[in-house]
Formats: structure tokens, C-alpha cells, sequence
């Protein structure tokens, strides 16, 4: 796993400082998370749960392929959220990703399509793990997102992203897989 870190790091780094593009800037942004669902299955058993509405930011940076196209990265971090049935069961996840952005032509608002996809970490609180076993070891796994924008101004974007979130764990030596998807309804500053 730590090639695939130092893969992903490189490539952001030959991205970033590739002298052909052009920075074309960055967002820093904070959402509203709704509609949030948790599925949790392994070899014993399996479970739907919704989740309460949370808050998260992201950062973005991204470099001009040309005048509607843009590529980038971003990072972006959940504040831990509950289970609906289970409110001291906190877990939130922390996605690392590529991002590509396409902008319609527009002369007083740009709206723009964006699709990411990534890799995240993934954490719980102690009641969380204590719930599916005291000795739950938690990993990441992919991230993505695809949605929607509106940049308002020279320096405000309004955005609407679908996204999910994957991670693993072992329970008492069984598999677990975890599963959360959202809506989130992001504010940002554009730069």
C-alpha cells in the first residue's frame, strides 16, 4: 500500500508543477452532508444504517488543461458522524483524491460538472468498535464523487457531489466491509 501512497503523491507532484499548465487555482470548501447511508457486511452478518447529517471541507487545487477542462486533487475531512440508532457511535473518513472539473462556457455564472476519485482513511470512536467487536481493526479503501457546481462569482461556488466511501475491517478475525454514501451541499471559496 505504501507504493500506491508514493504513486499518488508523485503524480500530484508532476501535475502540479508540469511547466506546460497553467494554474487555474483552487476551492476551499465546506458542505453539508444529507442522505447518508452505512452498510456494514462480513462473513457474520450485514446491516443498513442511516446516518445523521454531518459537516465536511475539503481543499482543492487545480492546474488549466484548456479552457473548459481542468485537472487536480483534493483533500477533504469529515467531522465525525453518528449512526441514527446508535448516537455514540462516531466514524468519519478522510478522502485523498484526483479531481477533474469541466466548465461550460458562461458569461455570468460557470457551472461546471466534477468527478473524483481517490483513496480514504478510515476512523471510529471506541463504541463504534466496541459495537462490532473490541478488537475491529479499521482500514481505508476507495473514495468517489460525482456532481455538480456553480461558481457565482469570482471567488463563490456553490456545489451538490454524490459520493461514497469504502473501508475494510476485521472483527474477531472476520472480514467487514463498510460502505458509506452521502449528498453533500457544499459552500466554497474559490481562488
Amino acid at each position: 500500500m505504501k507504493k500506491y501512497y508514493i504513486w499518488m503523491v508523485g503524480l500530484a507532484c508532476m501535475l502540479f508543477f508540469d511547466a506546460n499548465q497553467a494554474f487555474a487555482g483552487g476551492a476551499i470548501k465546506v458542505g453539508l452532508d444529507f442522505l447518508g447511508s452505512h452498510n456494514a457486511s462480513g462473513s457474520m452478518s450485514s446491516a443498513s444504517t442511516d446516518v445523521d447529517t454531518g459537516i465536511s471541507t475539503a481543499g482543492e487545487l487545480f492546474v488549466e488543461l484548456d479552457d473548459q477542462f481542468e485537472l487536480g486533487g483534493g483533500l477533504g475531512f469529515q467531522v465525525p458522524r453518528a449512526l441514527k440508532d446508535h448516537s455514540s457511535d462516531d466514524f468519519y473518513f478522510i478522502p485523498f483524491y484526483a479531481a477533474v472539473r469541466v466548465k461550460a462556457p458562461s458569461s455570468k455564472f460557470t457551472p461546471y460538472g466534477i468527478g473524483q476519485l481517490g483513496y480514504n482513511l478510515f476512523y471510529a470512536n471506541a463504541s463504534y468498535k466496541a459495537r462490532a467487536g473490541d478488537d475491529t481493526d479499521l482500514k481505508g479503501g476507495i473514495y468517489f464523487g460525482i456532481g455538480g457546481g456553480l461558481i457565482l462569482t469570482k471567488h463563490f461556488l456553490v456545489e451538490l457531489l454524490y459520493s461514497k466511501n469504502f473501508g475494510k475491517g476485521t472483527v474477531s478475525g472476520n472480514s467487514l466491509d463498510v460502505e458509506y454514501s452521502k449528498v453533500t451541499l457544499s459552500l466554497g471559496y474559490s481562488f
